[in-house]
């Protein structure tokens, strides 16, 4: 046999196999999340706006200040990219304490800081959607996500320390309060069933001042404000 095809035929036939070969050694970065349901703790900072409006000219920091919030949540795949979510969270927090004072030969009601805070623990309860923009997937490592929510918080723990000085029509209670919102944020797997989990939640919840705060023509002093909140949690998948 010419000595060049006694080279050249093994060459081939090793290129031939190694071909295949090197093709099986690619690695995908798309990785299938098996597991259907997800839960874990998690924590984070709600950033409040305690300021409610009582006229066309007076505002007052009745609500809730700004305060960690820590909870669990719990989730489960609804087909493809949905997914139902519930949490259950508490914000221990503080508020500001205030009375009211009828302006003589007006209808106008004068707001008075006593500079004393009381404290506030608030129950948050939240159900919603969410839809995984990589679907029941994630992409080296992430599965991120945008949701809608809606909520129901209240005050179930907490007081004023000086209550019996304040007249019962201006002390202030939180909630029940119902809220709204959406989120964005994505899941950082760690191995296939542990997952981190960042997150930003838009909310607004709905508040109420006390009849001692209102005037003589005012029904009631309702809005919504803001409750957006930053979070951080650990995720079993199972």
């Amino acid at each position: 046999m010419n000595p060049i095809k006694r080279i050249a035929l093994p060459a081939l036939a090793v290129l031939a196999l190694a071909g295949p070969a090197s093709a099986q050694g690619i690695r995908s970065h798309i990785r299938y999340v098996e597991k259907a349901q997800r839960i874990g703790p998690f924590a984070g900072w709600v950033f409040t706006d305690p300021n409610i409006t009582l006229n066309d000219s007076t505002q007052a920091e009745l609500g809730p200040q700004s305060g960690p919030v820590f909870g669990l949540s719990y989730e489960v795949r609804a087909s493809g990219p949905l997914s139902v979510v519930g949490s259950v969270g508490y914000m221990p927090t503080t508020r500001k304490v205030f009375l009211a004072e009828a302006i003589a030969d007006s209808a106008a009601i004068r707001v008075i800081d006593t500079g004393r805070e009381a404290s506030l623990g608030i129950l948050m309860v939240e159900a919603g959607l969410l839809f995984h923009l990589t679907g029941p997937r994630a992409y080296r490592g992430l599965a991120p996500f945008v949701g809608a929510h809606v909520g129901y918080n209240r005050q179930v723990t907490g007081r004023d320390s000086l209550e019996s000085a304040v007249p019962s029509t201006e002390r202030y209670d939180f909630g029940p309060a119902f809220a709204v919102g959406a989120n964005l944020g994505t899941d950082v797997f760690l191995t296939q069933r542990l997952s981190l989990r960042l997150e930003l939640n838009g909310r607004l919840w709905r508040e109420s001042a006390p009849s001692g705060f209102r005037a003589l023509s005012q029904s009631k002093i309702t809005e919504w404000n803001n409750a957006s909140s930053a979070q951080i949690g650990a995720a079993l998948h199972f």
